[in-house]
């Protein structure tokens, strides 16, 4: 007799199955059928922008097939085709939606509707903007209440948000259940489009993470919609973010106590000192990413206070640190990890001094598992490997070394003994540890004969003897 599956442990094993293998399990039978529809229909508009296509847009035909009668004859009156869309649907698609990327939504109407549509007739309705309406008026629909107030995951692209502000203008209504929220835009056309994102982020009621990418500069009102969810914001992160007006921020925001994740990459403005009350705020922060591609020898001035107080503040809970400062870590920076995080697990300093690292292994981090750094110019890796063989943190199980100077980085296979003979027998019981390198030259895409090919001025053979000598697990990453 065949055993059935349980229910649940079947939408289990598709949760796992790559969206592409979804279809063929639509035949296996109904019950597998009926568990893979919604699986499906939950990621149909979380494509990649380059997917986005006349045949991905069929689903929108679909979803015309679950409108009632009344938006139906509306769609017809305003030149729409629907004969490809018979009434009635054996599953309530929309109703599976709980991602969307907006302008994949917009993108595949405005794809489906030239392949449906009577421009004659249309023209005399909307001419000077045709899908604008169309778009914004989706969430008039009955039933879409019920569809976007389960919604979870919200992106909105890059582009011109523009010609979909009236959905913008639904979605402050209707959507306020968001968990993940991801806001990408070059710049804004008007006060207002801006006025919507901080509306749409303030009328969350459980929002988890957020993303802001922005080439433009930011008025604090989107600064004060992101504090307003304080109390359940677990990951932030900006991305060429340019918040101005922080002396007008009078009102104090108190401690941000669910925050645990900040990633701030390219952004500006908080080297100013009125900037420092936020970073005193973020109490329980154990994930702190900072990077800049901008160096101060090009004018730029890094935050330095403004790092040095989120050190302060998230100290020990600080789990996680990521800090790519040019042309190298300030030394008060540096100072404070050093005496406030010292229970980090994974550290990634970029440009450290030979004195640092090995500031770094006599620090006493013995919760330390991950260590990630580069080196400046002109260093002796010889005598650095041998130094940092002294005092290896007995928890560290991978090192990543950012050969950013390839011919700097040399070094012979006595010195990486020495090093792994310390590193090693520190206790670890067994502990599997690895080391990565990430080269920064052009390494081909073709798997190499020779891997000696890849790194002909840092590792030869013997280098790989001993590595293989000691159990090492090896990885070599291109860097750019």
């Amino acid at each position: 007799m065949a055993t059935k599956i349980p229910t649940e442990i079947i939408i289990k094993i598709l949760n796992n199955v790559q969206s592409e293998d979804l279809h063929s399990s639509l035949l296996v039978n109904r019950i597998w059928c009926k568990v893979t529809i919604p699986i499906l229909w939950e990621l149909i508009l979380d494509h990649e922008y380059y997917s986005i296509n006349r045949k991905t847009s069929l689903c929108i035909r679909t979803y015309i097939s679950c409108m009632n009668t009344q938006t139906r004859t509306l769609l017809i009156q305003n030149g729409f085709d629907l004969s490809s869309s018979p009434p009635q649907a054996t599953f309530d698609y929309p109703s599976f939606t709980h991602k969307i990327i907006i302008n994949n939504l917009a993108n595949l109407i405005t794809i489906y509707s030239q392949q449906i549509i009577d421009y004659f007739s249309l023209a005399k309705v909307n001419y000077s903007c045709p899908y604008k309406d169309l778009i914004g008026s989706i969430l008039e629909l009955p039933g879409a209440l019920k569809v976007f107030k389960k919604l979870k995951d919200f992106t909105s692209m890059r582009g011109n948000i523009s010609q979909i502000v009236p959905l913008y203008e639904s979605l402050l209504l209707i959507c306020d259940n968001i968990l993940n929220m991801n806001l990408s835009y070059f710049s804004f056309t008007s006060s207002y489009q801006e006025e919507l994102f901080s509306k749409l982020i303030s009328v969350q009621k459980q929002l988890e993470n957020l993303t802001i990418f922005a080439f433009t500069k930011l008025d604090y009102s989107l600064f004060w919609a992101i504090i307003s969810q304080k109390e359940t914001l677990k990951s932030l992160h900006l991305k060429f973010a340019r918040f101005y007006n922080f002396e007008g921020v009078s009102s104090p925001i108190g401690q941000i106590i669910s925050l645990q994740e900040l990633d701030l990459q390219d952004c500006y403005e908080f080297h100013k000192p009125e900037c420092l009350f936020l970073a005193s705020s973020f109490i329980r922060l154990s994930s702190f990413h900072y990077w800049n591609l901008k160096s101060e020898h090009d004018g730029y001035r890094h935050p330095q206070e403004f790092i040095v107080k989120i050190l302060e503040t998230a100290n020990t809970n600080l789990k996680n640190i990521r800090l790519d400062l040019r042309p190298k870590i300030p030394f008060d920076i540096f100072s404070t990890i050093l005496n406030y995080c010292t229970k980090v697990t994974n550290l990634t300093l970029c440009n450290l001094s030979p004195e640092q690292v090995i500031a770094i292994f006599n620090n006493n981090f013995n919760e330390l598992k991950r260590f990630s750094f580069g080196c400046e110019k002109g260093l002796d890796a010889d005598e650095l490997l041998c130094q940092m063989a002294k005092n290896v943190p007995e928890s560290l199980e991978t090192i990543e070394i950012n050969m950013v100077y390839d011919n700097f980085w040399k070094f012979s296979a006595d010195s990486l003994r020495k090093f792994l003979d310390g590193w090693c027998c520190k206790g670890g019981g067994g502990r599997v540890k690895r080391i990565i390198i990430k080269n920064k030259k052009n390494i081909s895409k073709r798997i190499p004969l020779n891997i000696l090919e890849l790194l002909p001025y840092t590792l030869t053979l013997e280098h790989f003897k001993v590595i293989e000598e000691y159990g090492i697990k090896f990885n070599l990453v291109e860097y750019y």
